[in-house]
């Protein structure tokens, strides 16, 4: 038996795969097409590996390269590390909706839970009914962290001072119309751009916003509304409104019409040009590639 002094470090991935060639095949010139190399190629890489491991690993009879019971015991250990690295060197598997069965968290507003939520569970029920969807609230100071961990999926809304490094598609555009009373004095008539700044208002504060988009443009035209109460939501504000002498700014008509079927309130037009907002779908440049991101935004 012939001494080989131990080598050091680790072995690297071409000793492995000509071990487990050798293994598998008993013989060096097998080996070597089984390698699409040389059978010079295999027989100096042989030599590293009897040193490497102080053994002389294969032993020949006849045609055949016998397994020295060092090189067997090796055998498991290099048969699953070149499983793992043929799993690794695969490209990701698609992401199939059908037959996932994953939860994703979206960061929404109450109206986007109002407006979105019904044809998101439609969607997800039809196409990818193993899967579920949760609604999350993340103030805006987190809200790129939280997308680059994965504690959220998506962010959707105006996202007012939003981290410009995220990724984002825009949904679309909205304007903005205001929500009295129907016992008010603001129903009777159209407001004028002083009635406006003269009341006092109730206004919905946004987590997802850094800004309250609305407030910045009124004072880019000079204007400073009177807030008497801030709320969290549009249901709460839209109770307070069918109580009060208060006047809350929403967004759309389409919103505004939801919210007067359930509670005593008039839309009004808002009586000062101040342009649409954009609605957007916000994620972390981590997942630009993710495969169910990809489906989802394709539903």
């Amino acid at each position: 038996m012939t001494n080989f002094p131990k080598g050091h470090g680790l072995a690297d991935l071409t000793m492995l795969a000509t071990l487990k060639a050798l293994l598998d095949t008993g013989n060096v010139s097998r080996a070597a097409d089984a390698l699409g190399v040389t059978q010079p190629s295999v027989s100096q890489m042989l030599r590293r590996l009897r040193q490497y491991f102080g053994d002389e690993l294969f032993v020949r009879s006849g045609n055949t390269m016998r397994p020295t019971p060092r090189a067997i015991a090796l055998g498991p250990v290099v048969d699953r590390v070149m499983r793992d690295v043929n799993l690794i060197s695969q490209p990701g598997a698609d992401f199939d909706p059908k037959a996932a069965n994953r939860e994703f968290i979206v960061c929404m507003t109450d109206i986007g839970e109002y407006l979105i939520a019904p044809d998101l569970a439609s969607a997800f029920a039809s196409e990818a009914p193993g899967c579920s969807i949760r609604t999350k609230r993340i103030p805006q100071a987190r809200l790129r962290e939280a997308l680059e961990l994965g504690e959220a999926d998506l962010a959707v809304g105006t996202l007012a001072g939003a981290d410009r490094s995220l990724r984002q598609q825009r949904l679309g555009e909205y304007t903005v119309i205001c929500m009295v009373s129907a016992r008010s004095r603001w129903a009777a008539s159209p407001l004028s751009a002083k009635e406006y700044a003269d009341a006092r208002h109730v206004v919905v504060q946004r987590v997802s916003d850094s800004v309250d988009p609305i407030t910045e443009r009124l004072r880019a035209n000079g204007i400073h509304r009177g807030v008497a109460l801030f709320v969290d939501n549009h249901f709460a504000a839209a109770r307070v409104v069918a109580e009060t002498d208060l006047i809350c700014t929403v967004p759309n008509v389409f919103m505004g019409e939801k919210l007067s079927y359930m509670f005593p309130i008039k839309l009004v037009p808002f009586p000062i040009q101040i342009g649409s907002f954009v609605s957007r779908l916000l994620w972390h440049n981590r997942y630009q590639t993710d495969p169910s991101h990809l489906c989802s935004a394709e539903w």
